[in-house]
């Protein structure tokens, strides 16, 4: 392993490697970022970046966490084990984290921390989790922490992994046939040891998250954020509806799932 600068294009932020350590650039949630990871640490949860340090810039320093990430077109690469590991990893993570408050905000939403809300990961998704060994040891991209319920998370995942979207999606271009995605969520839903009786939050949560992220990104590129303003030329705002609909569509079949879910025999990490 050379010690020269690798720049790595991120799906909306830039980051640099060297070495064993990620350079990220500084944003309104940096300083929260640095306080979370560094209660993860202090309590024992292997599965994020450990923080290295900050430069003079503001952007902050990170371990490396070796494995695959896999881009989005390959999700269907992952089996239900492995989307069970998920769902496991996200609970070990969530459990960690139940309590902690850090001492500055965020770059948005709520500022605090209030009763049955946790610090979110917030981005759940192939893109941001790393696997080995068949199973997921740890999430990347701490960027977009905020404030919210642990079932922002969940919902969120079941979005990005089963995927919620219509079998004409261009996200499933890649895929050799249509997902099982009663199974998927399964798996993710019994990795997470979600009980039966929330399946149906589950499910009108994930219809929310489709929402919120489509405010967020609207948004963004209002106030002309470079990585928005492209993926708005590529037609996300028509992606993002086209998801939104399906998930009410799918609302049925994602409650149905997750009551049907059986918890995880594996015990979480951390």
């Amino acid at each position: 392993m050379t010690g020269e600068p690798e720049p790595k294009a991120g799906r909306v932020t830039e980051f640099v490697r060297i070495g064993d350590t990620v350079r990220r650039p500084a944003t309104g949630s940096s300083a929260s970022v640095q306080q979370l990871l560094t209660h993860l640490e202090h309590d024992g949860f292997d599965g994020a970046p450990r923080f290295l340090g900050a430069e003079p810039d503001g952007s902050i320093v990170l371990s490396w966490v070796e494995g695959w990430v896999p881009a989005d077109a390959e999700c269907w690469r992952l089996g239900l084990g492995e989307l069970a590991s998920v769902g496991e990893l996200l609970r070990s993570y969530h459990d960690c984290v139940a309590g902690f408050a850090p001492e500055t905000g965020f770059e948005e939403g709520p500022q605090a921390v209030a009763a049955g809300q946790v610090v979110c990961h917030g981005d759940i998704a192939p893109r941001n989790t790393v696997f080995g060994d068949g199973r997921a040891t740890a999430f990347i991209d701490w960027d977009g922490i905020f404030v919210s319920t642990p079932m922002w998370d969940l919902a969120h995942a079941v979005w990005q992994f089963a995927p919620v979207c219509d079998d004409a999606d261009r996200r499933l271009g890649g895929w050799p046939s249509p997902p099982d995605r009663s199974a998927r969520i399964a798996a993710l839903a019994g990795g997470y040891r979600l009980g039966a009786g929330r399946a149906d939050e589950l499910a009108a949560m994930v219809v929310e998250v489709i929402a919120g992220c489509t405010r967020a990104v609207v948004r963004k590129i209002a106030a002309g954020i470079p990585a928005f303003v492209q993926m708005e030329r590529e037609g996300i705002l028509a992606t993002l509806d086209s998801q939104h609909r399906a998930a009410e569509q799918l609302h049925p079949l994602i409650a149905q799932a997750a009551t049907a879910a059986r918890p995880s025999s594996a015990h979480c990490s951390g």
